[in-house]
């Protein structure tokens, strides 16, 4: 009995250790700027990857730009790329991987899309200028304004001031406003029936344009990284994941991961 005993003890000791080993996968999301703000630059970047020491870091890549080893083939003049490299040459072990929607600018071109839509938001300041929306529409167009400069202004103060919950809700109403509310207004006026040739040199309304680009750039692109990150997360042996990527996609990808992967457990970089 003392034997049956003491091995149970023993098994119960093992699983234990085993359990105790199993550690939760944690992930930094550092929302960033591409080009230098008055806050922001390479070396703050940088600083706030060498604080998390991430095993792998997860980039606004996809496939493409790797190859087969996971090296970059280019290295980019943006402040993500820069403070990678630097990092990396430091902690040259660090794992580097690729979490883009797949062949995205491939896509772009197969779809006519350009990466924004400056044609449809000039037309929308010309109506907004020239008095021709009504009292709902110009609430809409003034808090998106209001909503976009306080995410200029956040921009040039540092890298915490855009990896906040404070940042990811003026973020995700600002999104609001530029989607969804702005479709109120683009399907609603007959100028927004003008014809735009899109990257494909085809002729389009600013109005159907203006659906594909939202729909990409919003939904598609965003699920398509959501995706992505916890495919790799979960099918790595790693457990401290860093992803660099543009701060106006962070909110997005942070809420859908909340839902989806909760079993992820999300750090800020300055916790």
């Amino acid at each position: 009995m003392n034997l049956i005993k003491n091995i149970l003890i023993v098994i119960s000791l093992v699983l234990l250790m085993g359990c105790s080993e199993t550690k939760t996968k944690q992930l930094t999301i550092l929302g960033s700027v591409h080009f230098p703000t008055a806050g922001i630059n390479m070396d703050s970047v940088y600083l706030a990857i060498k604080k998390v020491q991430p095993e792998v870091i997860l980039m606004e890549r996809d496939s493409v730009s790797f190859d087969t080893a996971f090296n970059r083939k280019v290295e980019y003049e943006e402040n993500e790329d820069q403070a990678v490299s630097k990092f990396i040459k430091d902690h040259p072990k660090t794992v580097l991987r690729p979490i883009e929607f797949e062949g995205r600018n491939a896509y772009r071109i197969k779809m006519g899309l350009y990466s924004e839509a400056h044609e449809v938001y000039q037309k929308l300041n010309e109506l907004s200028r020239s008095k021709k929306l009504n009292t709902e529409e110009r609430l809409i167009w003034s808090r998106f304004a209001t909503y976009w400069a306080l995410l200029d202004s956040l921009a040039a103060v540092n890298l915490k001031a855009l990896n906040t919950e404070a940042s990811d809700a003026i973020l995700d109403s600002a999104k609001f406003y530029q989607y969804t509310q702005m479709k109120k207004i683009v399907n609603e006026h007959d100028e927004f029936t003008e014809k735009m040739l899109d990257s494909k040199g085809d002729s389009i309304s600013l109005a159907q344009y203006f659906e594909k680009w939202v729909q990409f750039e919003h939904y598609d692109r965003n699920n398509a990284m959501v995706a992505n990150i916890i495919k790799t997360i979960d099918h790595s042996p790693h457990n401290r994941f860093l992803l660099t990527v543009g701060y106006h996609h962070r909110y997005y990808i942070k809420k859908v991961l909340e839902q989806k992967a909760p079993h992820i457990k999300i750090v800020e970089f300055y916790e």
